[in-house]
């Protein structure tokens, strides 16, 4: 069976979900191709953190825009799909736990407080310990920063995607097959159940999108990467900050959330391929950063452990924008560890190119060509 889609978009993560919203909204008929369900992978078990002071670099600026754009969605997203995304609104303190990270955590004070958004403060061990009794005695200060929204991010993929589906959005269980081209311009799409006529395609696999290149003979350079999260019984007087050590063995976030269960995030490791099987090293891992940073989790059982590919490319940052020499196809992806932070802005972004083929947004650094 043929169906008529304006875009198609493959991939029902965060990404993919956020753009088909975008599009949607554009006016545009949008069909989501997802071979599993919504938000059964990276998008579905991220930590939830929107945290845009914690990262530098070419991605710093849009990180923060797409923060603001959180900030003014997210009441509307939950209200109109009527999922509770469990947001909450909590300080977010990095802990000095080696007398060497002290310089350079300090720095973060006068960075972040440029940013209108956001205001932190450098504080002692002992006002450390009063912020939080629960954190280690042997630690060497911290950056207070004032708030950062959490929410879960599995709640939040779904009600993109159901908000998506009420302004017209057609969500497919399938697999693609193979993509049909008319000289260098996508016409069709061929899933493993129907074949899809279009103008547009958007590539938004995640860490699978370097599959994509066989379709589009292009290299895509996205790999997975494995990361793991550790949950373990929450406090009765629940912890009051997002807390992480500041370059603590690659660092550890601990986190009591809107599930009243402590989240101890996350490991990163390379090479793995495509394994999402939670491993004992990762659980050792998680453990030992935990326990450094509050003695007393080590009294709380171990819920759930999940593990989840994150799509990365070789700069670590993301791929976004038209694919080379292939009318109408469009790709999002190398997210990382941002995906959900980054989902409003990569949804209007993306959604601005195939509506109008211009964006407000400074993505043309992120394109697939520099990889050329």
């Amino acid at each position: 069976m043929t169906v008529k889609s304006d875009v198609v978009v493959i991939g029902g993560g965060v990404i993919g979900s956020s753009i088909a919203l975008q599009m949607a909204s554009a006016g545009l008929t949008v069909t989501v191709v997802e071979r599993d369900s919504i938000g059964n992978h990276a998008s579905g078990f991220a930590l939830g953190l929107l945290n845009p002071t914690n990262e530098t670099g070419k991605i710093e600026s849009l990180n923060h825009e797409s923060y603001l754009m959180h900030r003014d969605q997210l009441e509307r997203i939950q209200d109109e799909s009527g999922v509770d995304a469990q947001v909450r609104i909590t300080p977010h303190l990095e802990l000095a736990l080696t007398e060497e990270d002290l310089p350079e955590l300090r720095a973060e004070v006068d960075r972040i407080n440029q940013f209108d958004a956001f205001h932190a403060e450098g504080l002692s061990p002992e006002d450390v310990i009063k912020a939080e009794p629960r954190i280690t005695e042997e630690n060497f200060g911290g950056v207070l920063v004032e708030s950062v929204f959490m929410l879960d991010s599995y709640n939040y993929t779904l009600a993109v995607a159901q908000v998506a589906e009420k302004r017209g959005v057609s969500f497919v269980t399938s697999t693609v097959r193979d993509l049909s081209w008319n000289k260098s311009a996508i016409s069709k799409v061929v899933t493993d159940q129907e074949e899809y006529v279009c103008g547009s395609v958007i590539f938004a696999m995640g860490p699978w999108t370097g599959t994509a290149g066989v379709w589009l003979d292009v290299d895509i350079p996205i790999v997975p990467q494995k990361g793991e999260i550790v949950r373990v019984a929450g406090f009765d007087k629940p912890l009051n900050h997002h807390l992480h050590g500041f370059h603590l063995n690659s660092s550890c976030s601990v986190v009591q959330k809107g599930d009243d269960q402590v989240w101890l995030a996350a490991t990163k490791q390379d090479g793995t391929g495509f394994d999402t099987s939670p491993s004992s090293e990762a659980l050792e891992s998680l453990t030992l950063r935990r326990l450094r940073m509050i003695p007393a989790l080590e009294e709380q059982e171990v819920i759930l452990q999940t593990a989840c590919l994150r799509p990365v490319s070789p700069d670590g940052d993301p791929i976004l924008g038209r694919v080379p020499g292939k009318e109408g196809a469009f790709i999002a992806t190398g997210t990382g560890g941002k995906g959900i932070l980054l989902a409003p802005l990569v949804g209007r972004a993306i959604a601005d190119l195939v509506a109008t083929g211009v964006t407000e947004f400074d993505i043309g650094q992120f394109g697939l060509d520099r990889f050329a």
